[in-house]
């Protein structure tokens, strides 16, 4: 499964008010069903930084869909590929590279 990361930022204009409902909104939201979140997080974030991350694991890209369809209104919403990092060098890498390690 593909590890995926969502980071929603508002919208230029959102006042405070508007993401106070926000937040309320959130306690009625559901997650689609073909992802599995490992975290969300609300962050007291400066303006012009991601308010919520989401992390979830999917077989494709789909819930980005949802996500957008659900809080495009008031967030940006950037969605990128995620990889856990290894605890190890992978014995497939190239000597040249390994030695610069």
């Amino acid at each position: 499964m593909a590890l995926y990361v969502a980071y929603f930022r508002f919208k230029p204009g959102t006042n405070a008010l508007q993401g106070l409902a926000a937040f309320e909104r959130r306690k009625t939201f559901v997650h689609p069903p073909q992802a599995t979140v490992l975290g969300e997080y609300w962050v007291n974030a400066p303006e012009g930084d991601p308010q919520v991350v989401v992390v979830w694991e999917a077989e494709d890209e789909g819930p980005a869909d949802y996500y957008d369809a659900a809080w495009g209104d008031i967030f940006d919403i950037r969605t990128s590929l995620a990889t856990r990092p290894v605890s190890e060098i992978p014995e497939e890498l190239p000597a040249s590279l390994r030695e610069r390690l």
